[in-house]
């Protein structure tokens, strides 16, 4: 809300940023509600003043979901580096949907997700372990490391032991 407080008083614009969410659950159209492009555009660029053709998710409802990890990856280059990757870390450690000894050298791919993180993202799927995706697209690890600058931001007592464990 502050980001959006700040666009609203005219003191930051994002007219001329450029986005690349880092992940989209395999299966979820942009409508339902558990997606993340349904969480970004209803949370923030509905909101803000960016250009709707500088909003890039991966498509979850792909046909081809490995060819549109290939195209994201692509699209991606098409406008360097990365500047700033800002993402969270999950319970296990997971960065973007990469789980715990992802590959350091992987680009965007289909990642299955672990149990551990179905069962704590089942919160959004109204704790139905069962609605929760098995499959994401996620961005990889050489991917984000190939960025400018890598921020990774860990909030709550449950993903204590995963930053003790990474430092």
């Amino acid at each position: 809300t502050t980001l959006i407080k700040m666009v609203e008083s005219k003191k930051l614009s994002f007219e001329n940023v450029v986005t690349f969410n880092m992940d989209e659950y395999a299966g979820l159209s942009k409508e339902s509600p558990q997606s993340y492009h349904y969480f970004m555009m209803n949370n923030f660029f509905n909101h803000i003043d960016i250009k709707k053709e500088n909003i890039h998710i991966p498509d979850g409802m792909a046909k081809d979901v490995e060819a549109e990890c290939i195209e994201y990856e692509k699209k991606l280059k098409e406008y360097g580096a990365i500047s700033l990757f800002f993402g969270g870390v999950g319970v296990d450690g997971h960065i973007a949907f990469n789980e715990p000894f992802s590959a350091l050298t992987s680009r965007t791919h289909v990642h299955a997700l672990a149990e551990e993180t179905i069962r704590s993202n089942s919160r959004f799927f109204g704790g139905d372990y069962t609605l929760v995706p098995k499959l994401a697209l996620t961005v990889g690890i050489g991917t984000i490391m190939g960025a400018d600058e890598v921020l990774i931001m860990a909030t709550g007592h449950n993903k204590a032991h995963a930053v003790k464990e990474a430092i």
